[in-house]
């Protein structure tokens, strides 16, 4: 059963984006589950919509991480996604979770050459399940 459930949604052209990802990793966006929420199983979903910059067709690259507290954090997810054009990518983690402190998550970014942009729409949600129930 579903017991809490937070959500960050950026639409194209809306906030930030288009966000230009360069060489440096970069935070997209954080997430916060509050520690009296967090005791079951965490589920963190990211989507983000993101395209080449470089029109000669040499193929994008887009590193996504998913860190806790910062971008210096420790590395609970990555994904590396790649396109000559447009892309979409998405990621799942799970783990659960009984902390006195809040979970934070961060969305990082990384793009060497800066051949991405992130241009929506980006979604990044946490959702806290009883430790029994199944997605």
């Amino acid at each position: 059963m579903l017991k809490y459930s937070v959500e960050n949604k950026a639409e194209a052209g809306t906030h930030a984006l288009p966000f230009q990802v360069t060489e440096q990793e970069s935070v997209l966006s954080t997430l916060i589950i509050p520690a009296g929420e967090s005791d079951g199983r965490i589920v963190v979903e990211v989507s983000l919509a993101w395209e080449n910059p470089l029109l000669n067709w040499d193929i994008g690259e887009l590193d996504i991480r998913l860190r806790r507290n910062d971008v210096q954090g420790p590395l609970l997810d990555w994904l590396q996604d790649s396109c000559y054009q447009e892309g979409f990518a998405e990621l799942r983690y799970e783990e659960s979770g009984k902390q006195t402190e809040a979970y934070v998550y961060c969305l990082t970014v990384q793009s060497a050459n800066r051949r991405a942009v992130v241009t929506g729409p980006l979604m990044i949600r946490g959702s806290v399940y009883n430790n029994s129930d199944e997605t």
